[in-house]
């Protein structure tokens, strides 16, 4: 979303993955829309070859292990660098060592941005509160009726309360669209009315099915998936965490429920339920008004481009 925002405004983009990942979705997406990409073999090596040979105006960083690599990279290469920061969840084992890194080199940034204001909480340095966003020249309104989860089947996405939620109303069907560790745990514990259909490396087709997307999730940043969920006029019934409040305004465009209350969330399913096509219409338009008016790529990339120029000095 970022690199065509970027690219629509004329801004030269390359997009670089620390592996080679093969034929990734991420890669095929970029390429469709004729967007450069470079694979790397992994190592802060490679990246720092690459970069002394691109000689980049300006880095933005996103995830763990490009942050690390990019801004010490950046820093030895005197070139300005963004990183982006968009993980909710507390990481444990080995991944804490790398989140604890992670963090505390953010000092090493030009600049910080984060998508909701608990991550910000976490980090030693000033940061800047960023919405993440998407494109929305071409979405269509879904006419879809599913119930849906979608997303990675990990704890901190909360796959497990999604499938006591469905077990709490055994008449009606749920879908579950993503794969994870859990996936198999998920699937011997269902009850019949749960259906998975696994990883989507394609979710445009897949949205016009759904008509609710439930967001049971026990840590969030700002999910891509309840953007584009309500981008096509999908409600969002989610738990009050990570910077969802600010994007769902409740009983408005969508439900936000105190964590992690499975009585509150199935009381306000059985509303959504029992809601008249009306009341029903009137949640999609608003939830697809809200991404219209602030989390829609028209309105974040200007400012964000601004902020790449004054950095840069360009």
């Amino acid at each position: 979303q970022l690199a065509e925002g970027l690219k629509k405004h004329n801004i030269n983009i390359q997009v670089v993955f620390l592996n080679d990942y093969g034929h990734h979705p991420l890669r095929k997406s970029l390429l469709q829309n004729n967007i450069e990409t470079i694979s790397l073999d992994g190592t802060i090596r490679s990246l720092w070859n690459a970069l002394r040979k691109q000689a980049p105006a300006l880095i933005h960083t996103h995830g763990y292990k490009a942050g690390i690599f990019g801004r010490i990279c950046a820093r030895l290469s005197s070139t300005p660098v963004v990183s982006t920061y968009h993980s909710g969840e507390i990481c444990s084992g080995r991944l804490a060592l790398y989140d604890c890194i992670d963090r505390y080199s953010a000092v090493l940034a030009s600049k910080v941005y984060v998508v909701s204001p608990e991550i910000g909480r976490r980090l030693p340095v000033a940061t800047e509160l960023a919405d993440n966003f998407i494109a929305t020249d071409e979405l269509i309104m879904s006419t879809g009726k599913q119930v849906a989860f979608v997303g990675r089947l990990s704890h901190e996405k909360g796959p497990d309360i999604y499938l006591r939620l469905a077990r709490c109303f055994p008449e009606e069907p749920f879908h579950i669209y993503g794969s994870g560790l859990l996936e198999e745990e998920l699937q011997r514990d269902a009850p019949d009315n749960v259906y998975f259909h696994g990883q989507q490396n394609d979710m445009s087709s897949v949205w016009q099915d759904i008509g609710l997307l439930v967001m049971p999730s026990r840590f969030e940043g700002l999910p891509m998936a309840a953007l584009e969920a309500m981008g096509r006029g999908i409600p969002v019934m989610a738990f009050n965490v990570g910077a969802l409040s600010s994007l769902i305004s409740h009983n408005h465009n969508g439900w936000i429920i105190e964590p992690v209350k499975l009585t509150e969330l199935s009381y306000q399913f059985q509303g959504w339920l029992e809601m008249d096509k009306s009341k029903q219409d009137y949640f999609k338009v608003e939830a697809r008004q809200t991404i219209l008016n602030r989390f829609s790529a028209d309105v974040a990339i200007p400012p964000l481009i601004r902020s790449y120029k004054q950095l840069a000095n360009i």
